[in-house]
């Protein structure tokens, strides 16, 4: 069944964060490691939860399709944080170290997302979409041999049933645009206010603060890494 499939990975997400978590805090895994021992010592984590983010989001796309804008933002960011690391650990640098040391905020940013990835998953796995439910009601009667006039199903929730059997991708496709202007405009909104507090900020102070400094430096750090790159 699926939701067993859906399980099994939640636990299996949760043992791999568990495990980096658990190697960062007793010093296995630091930032004074060179880059390629860093990434001897955490390939087999990165690979697997890679494997396990994919694979977690077919299934919470097939348990809630409505949720599939904020499902694919999420397993995209966490995959693109895991792509990062591997790429800061593989750079020629003259300064290794500082790679490590970036790589490992880049580490600790995925068990943040993953944090929260399996927080959604959970969610997903107890509050399914109502007709995925029933869609998920009538395949396990389906596969028992059972007769679905069995399935405590009203009249008015059968024709649903039918037609979201048949048209779950056009479904899940318009579910998503209307998620995806949803967060786009409250990405707006969090630009807008920041823009708003740097204009009051730059009124009251003449000055950038020591925060917006260490914000610089770090974002400058960033940018030489992706310079080195190009």
């Amino acid at each position: 069944m699926i939701v067993d499939e859906f399980n099994k990975n939640i636990g299996e997400l949760e043992e791999i964060l568990q495990k980096i978590a658990s190697d960062i805090a007793s010093g296995m895994l630091f930032e004074k490691l060179p880059p390629p021992e860093l990434l001897k010592k955490t390939e087999n984590y990165i690979s697997r939860l890679s494997d396990s983010v994919t694979h977690s989001e077919d299934l919470m796309l097939m348990l809630k399709p409505e949720k599939a804008y904020t499902v694919k933002s999420m397993c995209k960011n966490l995959t693109q944080t895991l792509t990062t690391f591997k790429e800061i650990l593989i750079q020629n640098t003259s300064d290794p170290l500082a790679n490590s040391r970036l790589a490992l905020e880049q580490l600790r940013k995925a068990l943040a997302d993953g944090s929260d990835l399996l927080f959604l998953m959970r969610e997903i796995r107890d509050n399914p979409s109502p007709l995925m439910a029933e869609i998920l009601a009538v395949k396990r009667a389906s596969e028992a041999k059972g007769s679905v006039v069995s399935i405590h199903a009203s009249e008015d929730v059968q024709p649903l049933i039918k037609y979201v059997l048949g048209r779950v991708d056009d479904l899940r496709e318009a579910l998503m645009g209307l998620e995806k202007k949803v967060g786009e405009m409250k990405q707006v909104m969090r630009e807008l206010q920041e823009e708003s507090l740097k204009v009051l900020s730059s009124k009251t102070s003449g000055q950038p603060s020591e925060s917006e400094n260490k914000t610089e430096n770090k974002q400058l750090s960033m940018s030489n890494f992706k310079g080195a790159e190009n």
